[in-house]
């Protein structure tokens, strides 16, 4: 990746954290929301909250972070860690009632910590927080072990949004080093679009732009626990979004099983590997 594409990939992330932190100031204003995040709407600034305006609502987005809020808190103890991959303007660790005695990891570039930084330097925060600075389609796992990270310590690993913004062997690379480094009774949590996204008409002048300019497609499988197995995960699930475990009451009802052969529909994942 050339400091040109790095450079605006790094805006278009930022961006996206906005949008999405807008959605999530969106939920939190409801009378029967999904979760609680005072600060979504302050992170989501002017820039979030007009993006968040001119897309159609994607109801999918308070439904992702609710199901991992969940998922988070049936596997977080006393003992364990939470890394959050490409953190972004994520406030998990201020408003989730994880145990004191939990570290919370948030890795991303620098740039995606300065305004968040900024406005949540005076937020209680609920357990143990250190931000890691580092790049995920890069090396990344010297930086967190220097924060702190214990190999011996069980660990949450959270990918929400991130996978997309990823080339297929930094997604493959990304999941091996999180396996290397995980003690066993570790988690990854991840959401990953199938590949009728690509084949969708608005991804058109994307997809054109990457190839035209020799760069790889975002990262999108119909096999994602192929993924993670062999990434070294030992075992992997998923569900989609509008199945009972995945819905909430905000999502057309879906099959509980899926045609690996059909990957024409637009998919999304929602995995849970474990070691």
């Amino acid at each position: 990746m050339t400091p040109h594409h790095d450079a605006r990939a790094k805006a278009a992330f930022v961006g996206t954290g906005r949008w999405i932190a807008a959605a999530r100031a969106l939920e939190t204003a409801r009378p029967d929301r999904l979760f609680n995040d005072p600060w979504a709407e302050l992170l989501a600034g002017e820039s979030g909250k007009a993006t968040l305006e001119a897309a159609d609502y994607n109801p999918f987005l308070p439904v992702r972070t609710r199901y991992f809020d969940g998922r988070i808190l049936r596997a977080a103890r006393t003992d364990s860690q939470v890394v959050l991959l490409g953190a972004g303007l994520d406030t998990r660790a201020f408003r989730l009632p994880l145990p004191a005695s939990c570290t919370v990891f948030e890795i991303d570039h620098a740039e995606a910590f300065t305004e968040k930084e900024a406005i949540l330097r005076t937020a209680p925060v609920q357990c143990e927080r250190r931000c890691v600075h580092a790049d995920l389609s890069g090396p990344w796992t010297s930086g967190l072990l220097e924060a702190g990270f214990d190999r011996s310590t069980p660990t949450i690993w959270v990918a929400e949004g991130l996978f997309f913004y990823l080339a297929e062997a930094d997604a493959e690379s990304l999941v091996r080093d999180a396996a290397a480094l995980s003690a066993a009774g570790s988690t990854f949590l991840a959401d990953i679009f199938g590949t009728g996204l690509l084949a969708l008409e608005g991804m058109a002048p994307l997809v054109a732009a990457r190839k035209s300019a020799g760069r790889p497609l975002p990262f999108c499988t119909d096999s994602p626990e192929a993924l993670f197995r062999a990434g070294g995960w030992s075992e992997s699930a998923v569900v989609q979004p509008g199945q009972p475990s995945a819905n909430f009451g905000r999502l057309a009802q879906v099959p509980v099983t899926r045609d690996a052969g059909e990957q024409t529909n637009l998919r999304t994942y929602l995995l849970t590997a474990t070691l």
